[in-house]
């Protein structure tokens, strides 16, 4: 079984003060079992100042993470604030590692090379895989879980991509043990009692046009004609400008269904080419079904607040991961915490919980038959479970 201790902080310029105070909270000579990791996520300022670094050289267990656009626990939220999450077991081993820079035309090698090393360190083959990778817009998450489904068989893999507040994300980065860097993929792997459930839930039905639309035409990400044309030319014939979505990509989201029985996936359109194709934050098969799709506050809300009602419902939960996208606060408008807080008020203190919000989304989804299959997300909520 797997155990969660959380805990938060405000403080990003008094280092001393901010680490002093996530060990009190933690309490690990109480409360740390026999194998740990842990789990930042915090706004980019906290390595700038060094905290995130100091923080990692006093924990006695590894640290991964990434930046994030804001981020929740203990009933804290906001854009300001480091937090982490302590995953300890007694019956599960966790094992990590970071890549060096990964290389867009050829992520390959670096996957490979950070898988082994954490494949080394864990003593047997995982049974879960949590992956916080860099935000590259040329490459997304995709091509990411394409290289470990490579390596892993198809073990499931949940995580996020970097993001953080500043307009253009520059400041993004993916954190391992105190080093944070921008183009890098961190790796926890875990082995034992470990059965995890997944939730994801994107935009509501009444939300979304009727999929009718058919992709004749694509490469992986790059998502080319559509009931035989180019995708942009498809677009205006259903009354969607093509120098709108060229001027602001990521204010027209798509719902692709992939028609193998998962629930219908949110991806958002990262950019154009002179062709009219787009490049999603998703793979889009050939034979998909896709729909242009509306995200505003109310489907935010209820969508959140939907799903975490989902996760918990069975009961004895020991701890939830939970990782939304960013273009779903985006769409909150001024209210930018209002998200964080309906999960905070829908918990009530009652479990142990990491909410961050993502550049992307990398959840496994449910097929038809019931089996697990890895998958890029945009737009959606997504939500790993450990139940005692």
């Amino acid at each position: 079984m797997i155990k969660m201790l959380n805990a938060c902080t405000a403080e990003i310029d008094d280092v001393d003060a901010a680490v002093n105070s996530i060990q009190g909270q933690l309490n690990l000579s109480r409360e740390l079992l026999s194998n740990s990791v842990g789990i930042i996520a915090c706004h980019y300022e906290f390595i700038n100042t060094g905290m995130v670094e100091e923080l990692c050289k006093r924990l006695p267990f590894p640290v991964v993470g990434c930046t994030t656009l804001g981020n929740a626990a203990k009933d804290e939220c906001g854009v300001e604030l480091l937090s982490i999450s302590v995953l300890t077991s007694d019956d599960v081993v966790f094992s990590t590692a970071m890549s060096g820079e990964l290389d867009p035309a050829d992520i390959l090698p670096a996957v490979s090379a950070v898988y082994k090393q954490a494949l080394e360190g864990l003593g047997g083959e995982p049974a879960l895989i949590l992956a916080y990778a860099p935000l590259m817009l040329s490459l997304g998450a995709s091509p990411i879980i394409k290289a470990i489904n490579s390596l892993g068989g198809g073990i499931p893999v949940f995580g996020a991509i970097s993001c953080d507040s500043s307009p253009d994300y520059h400041a993004s980065k993916v954190i391992h043990n105190g080093t944070a860097a921008a183009k890098t993929l961190a790796l926890v792997l875990l082995k034992g009692n470990v059965k995890p459930q997944f939730y994801v839930n994107t935009i509501p039905e009444a939300d979304i046009r009727q999929l009718a639309a058919v992709v004749t035409d694509s490469d992986g990400c790059l998502i080319k004609k559509v009931n035989d044309m180019p995708f942009l030319d498809y677009l205006e014939s259903v009354g969607v400008s093509k120098e709108g979505v060229r001027a602001s990509s990521g204010a027209f989201p798509i719902i692709a269904d992939y028609n193998d029985g998962s629930k219908p996936t949110g991806l958002a359109i990262y950019s154009t080419t002179p062709e009219g194709y787009a490049l999603l934050g998703g793979e889009i098969p050939v034979g998909s079904t896709i729909a242009m799709a509306n995200m505003d506050y109310k489907g935010v809300l209820e969508t959140a607040v939907e799903a975490v009602k989902k996760a918990i419902a069975p009961g004895n939960v020991s701890g939830l991961l939970m990782y939304p996208c960013l273009t779903r606060n985006l769409a909150l408008g001024a209210n930018t915490d209002d998200e964080m807080k309906a999960i905070v008020k829908t918990l009530e203190g009652k479990y142990p919980y990491q909410f961050c919000y993502a550049g992307g989304e990398i959840c496994p989804v449910y097929t038809g038959d019931g089996k697990l299959m890895n998958r890029a997300h945009n737009l959606t909520y997504i939500i790993c479970v450990f139940y005692e």
